[in-house]
């Protein structure tokens, strides 16, 4: 759970454009970094969620009860 923005600029966004195998062009970058900066932002949110009692999604049971 980081403290600070993941960072995806310069290197850090060819390496996770390389780790997706996706090609970004030059001019796209300047716009995918950021919108990745964003997206990760929220997730990290998730972790401020308070849980309880909440079980973890393995334990769930998709069968219908007859």
């Amino acid at each position: 759970m980081p403290t600070t923005p993941r960072s995806f600029s310069g290197e850090a966004l060819t390496h996770a454009a390389r780790t997706a195998r996706l090609e970004i062009a030059s001019e796209r970058a300047e716009f995918v970094g950021p919108t990745a900066e964003a997206i990760y932002a929220l997730i990290d949110r998730l972790d401020d969620v308070p849980l309880g009692e909440t079980p973890p999604a393995t334990a769930f049971d998709a069968r219908w009860g007859a």
